[in-house]
């Protein structure tokens, strides 16, 4: 028996209030193009099913895309490398 793994593209719980958005309708909420949505779909960052050759995203994976944090984590600089390289400098 063949094992599949785990693909975001298409392992959707089967719920019956989950609400499926096409990807325009998706793009409008984020704000985003169409091939942006299509983008997030292929990297795995928006999880989406197909149905026949469209893509479908569930509301709650934009609701979960748009509260992700944005932009690169804070790292305080260092002083020190300040100094060394106004030394070297020199």
């Amino acid at each position: 028996m063949i094992q599949s793994t785990p693909n975001r593209m298409t392992d959707f719980r089967s719920d019956d209030n989950s609400q499926l958005l096409s990807v325009t309708q998706t793009a409008r909420l984020l704000n985003v193009t169409r091939q942006r949505v299509h983008n997030l779909i292929k990297n795995g960052q928006i999880g989406a099913c197909k149905l026949g050759r469209y893509y479908y995203v569930e509301a709650v994976e934009v609701e979960r895309y748009k509260n992700q944090p944005t932009g690169k984590p804070y790292q305080p600089r260092s002083t020190t490398s300040q100094k060394k390289s106004i030394y070297n400098c020199q």
